[in-house]
């Protein structure tokens, strides 16, 4: 269960929701069946025992912030946010999380432990799903971004493939024009696909996504084919901390990465953007001004953040009798 620290840290939390927050209003209408209320009566709690477990996280590792952050987007990216990215393979079936474009997934362990304490609390009542779309609302908070209210009730789904997920999530070697062209299958514009994008200002990556960018950038896949655009010196930091052929060593993918705020605009805007996914935001004009406006401070980014967070957790969703609420996020009942 959560600490006595996380209890009376939780406190605080609440009173600076309250008073310090950037609180946006939802502005886009939940997805049939999802209820802001939908826990009230069967576990009033189930907000604040997810809280109280991500700011325990965050207080000993902030780049958790990023990692739930994700694992809303790719979970919701493929078929739903149905909390498949969580599910283990079996013996017949390699699951989501063991795709390629979801190397390095991080929380799953913490996940699991949240949905004890739930479990604990309110033996099967709390899907997975739902934790999921709580957490990344909570670290994105406590990492200094918008808090905004979730619609609530959805169900976990008994499916999860890595090809289902290989073919949905944007691989961060994606161009300007595949990129829209994914987030648009999804019915998510180009504005709304760079707004999302600024999720890249929390957390850390390993270099599994980031070699492509400083070593094989028109396929030369040596020490000299990087991105051009690159800022020399940020290039050099890239190699630094990413040899050639080094998958598995992390860096914060942001200047401030354990603030959420609009210096990744800046970054990208001064050649510092960590994925060739970033970079590629400014090869256009329609890219282009739209991070110069989040660079410049345009005071709509925590809003507009918020509206695509709300839109994605609608994306696919399992309710009423439909899927199931897991005992264990890892395994179907």
């Amino acid at each position: 269960m959560a600490s006595a620290r996380a209890s009376s840290s939780l406190l605080l939390f609440t009173s600076s929701v309250l008073l310090f927050a950037t609180l946006c209003a939802a502005t886009v209408p939940y997805a049939p069946g999802l209820l802001e209320s939908f826990y009230n009566d069967t576990c009033p709690q189930a907000a604040s025992i997810v809280r109280s477990y991500v700011l325990k996280y965050l207080t000993t590792d902030s780049s958790f912030a990023g990692a739930f952050n994700r694992l809303q987007f790719h979970d919701c990216w493929v078929q739903g946010c149905d909390g498949s990215v969580l599910l283990n393979s079996t013996s017949t079936n390699s699951a989501e999380r063991e795709a390629h474009v979801n190397f390095g997934l991080r929380g799953l362990q913490e996940v699991d432990e949240i949905k004890a304490a739930l479990e604990y609390a309110c033996p099967g009542v709390v899907s997975c799903a739902d934790l999921l779309i709580l957490a990344a609302r909570d670290a994105t908070f406590l990492a200094g971004g918008p808090w905004w209210p979730v619609g609530l009730g959805r169900r976990d789904s008994r499916v999860s493939n890595d090809l289902s997920a290989d073919g949905n999530l944007p691989f961060p070697v994606f161009p300007f024009d595949i990129l829209v062209a994914n987030f648009a299958s999804k019915n998510f514009n180009a504005r709304e696909m760079v707004v999302l994008s600024g999720a890249h200002t929390i957390g850390r990556s390993h270099c599994n996504g980031i070699l492509p960018h400083i070593y094989n950038f028109t396929g030369g896949n040596n020490e000299t084919d990087t991105d051009p655009t690159l800022n020399p010196g940020f290039a050099a930091y890239l190699k630094r901390n990413c040899p050639f052929g080094n998958r598995d060593n992390s860096i914060p993918i942001d200047s401030t990465s354990d603030k959420f705020d609009n210096a990744y605009y800046k970054n990208v805007q001064n050649g510092k953007g960590v994925f060739i996914t970033d970079s590629t935001l400014i090869t256009t004009t329609l890219g282009n001004s739209i991070v110069s406006s989040f660079a410049e401070g345009d005071s709509t980014f925590f809003q507009e953040f918020a509206d695509a967070m709300v839109k994605m957790g609608n994306l696919g969703v399992l309710t009423g009798s439909q899927g199931e609420i897991r005992q264990k996020c890892q395994f179907v009942n």
